[in-house]
């Protein structure tokens, strides 16, 4: 019989979760195709893949989580990834403080959306840490499970992972929800505080997708 674990991502570990958050989101997720530019081609999942490796070797706030299909005969299938983070200082307000966008983004045009896009983003959780009081918040920032395995529970594990510790330190919980991962997250005891996240990108872009997210929270020991 298999079972799903959840483990700490290592440095190895990484292109496939990439691989695993690509296939999950598709092209259904405006924010993930602008962030991670070109994350279903090879230079794409590389690029992504050290953008993630780096990320998760200099922070200490962040959590790298995958989700392990096990079975008896000790094969085991990444089919999850989750970052974790606990967020007590503001997020950047830009972009370009968060990223390198000239060699991530080197299209001009694309390298403006994507911080239009980051602005309104952050601003919900960039509140939230603020209401907490200096304690910060548990924020879900990715969240994939490989479509070949979904309804599987590795999802529920990996947001359950986050809820706890949130509940441990006495914070709040929070994400910015697509659509397809609402339900999942209602089901972890986030509920829903701003029904569709506003995204201004102006005349420039108003051929391009927005995304279309809530921003969910949870108390602790909810």
């Amino acid at each position: 019989m298999s079972k799903i674990i959840v483990a700490v991502v290592e440095d190895e570990d990484v292109p496939k979760c990439f691989q695993v958050m690509s296939e999950s989101f598709g092209h259904n997720a405006p924010f993930v195709d602008s962030y991670f530019p070109n994350h279903d081609t090879s230079f794409g999942q590389i690029q992504g893949s050290q953008r993630l490796t780096a990320w998760k070797n200099t922070s200490e706030s962040s959590a790298f989580l995958k989700a392990v299909l096990s079975n008896n005969i000790g094969e085991e299938l990444i089919i999850g990834f989750a970052v974790w983070t606990h967020m007590k200082d503001l997020p950047p307000a830009e972009l370009e403080n968060a990223e390198n966008v000239e060699e991530v983004w080197p299209n001009e045009e694309d390298r403006e959306f994507t911080a239009q896009l980051w602005r309104d983003y952050v601003k919900p959780r960039t509140q939230a840490v603020k209401d907490s009081g200096e304690r910060g918040v548990y924020v879900l920032e990715l969240l994939a499970v490989h479509p070949g395995h979904w309804r599987l529970g590795a999802g529920t594990a990996l947001v359950k992972w986050g809820t706890r510790a949130a509940d441990g330190l006495g914070i709040r919980a929070i994400v910015e929800g697509t659509p397809a991962g609402r339900p999942l997250y209602e089901k972890c005891g986030l509920l829903v505080e701003i029904e569709e996240m506003r995204f201004d990108i102006g005349e420039d872009f108003a051929a391009r997708a927005k995304p279309k997210l809530s921003f969910m929270t949870r108390e602790p020991g909810v």
